[in-house]
């Protein structure tokens, strides 16, 4: 018990660190400003029961170094998956995206779930029973690089045949034809994750 004395100080102080140190938000081009318009497409097979579902995706732009920070851009719920059959529907989405630089994309479909845990500790030799909710997480993440253009149009197609591997994502520009349709130019493909 002596241990989880000395331990707790640390413990707290690195609980709030990491609570300090949130990932940014993306900042889109402004309303005149010159952008891209990037679609984000999900798809997933694999479920994992009793679990929320999510979607993400993390940008950023002229990167020189791999730790060079990403921007939260988007991230959405779907709901609870409550079996194997359950499986919520995630709508295309968009946003502007600045162009004209080398642009690194994190997509991910995530399953997350939270559970409790008991443990005891000691304040002046009395017993405390402290209770802890954890967040637990599932996920396959797929890295994309592509060069967005002003004026231009992308579909970001990300599919995750499983829960936490396998997931792959192209990127695509989408090319308007005179008819009214489109057709999709791939631009860019992740590897395999």
């Amino acid at each position: 018990m002596k241990t989880i004395k000395h331990l707790l100080p640390g413990v707290l102080a690195l609980m709030m660190l990491v609570g300090c140190s949130t990932m940014s938000a993306y900042e889109p081009p402004k309303e005149k400003q010159p952008h891209a318009l990037v679609k984000l497409k999900y798809k997933y097979t694999d479920v994992k029961p009793d679990t929320t579902l999510g979607a993400r995706m993390m940008i950023r732009h002229g990167a020189r170094k791999d730790d060079d920070d990403y921007y939260r851009a988007f991230n959405k719920n779907y709901g609870v998956v409550k079996a194997d059959s359950t499986k919520p529907k995630i709508a295309i989405e968009a946003l502007k995206v600045h162009p004209g630089e080398k642009t690194d994309v994190k997509m991910a479909v995530y399953f997350y779930w939270y559970t409790t845990h008991s443990y005891t500790t000691y304040v002046n030799n009395m017993p405390m029973v402290q209770t802890q909710q954890v967040y637990n997480e599932a996920a396959c993440t797929s890295d994309i690089s592509f060069l967005p253009k002003a004026g231009k149009v992308y579909l970001l197609d990300y599919t995750n045949p499983n829960i936490d591997r396998d997931c792959r994502a192209t990127a695509y520009e989408q090319i308007k034809l005179k008819d009214g349709k489109f057709k999709l130019k791939p631009v860019a493909r992740s590897q395999k994750s």
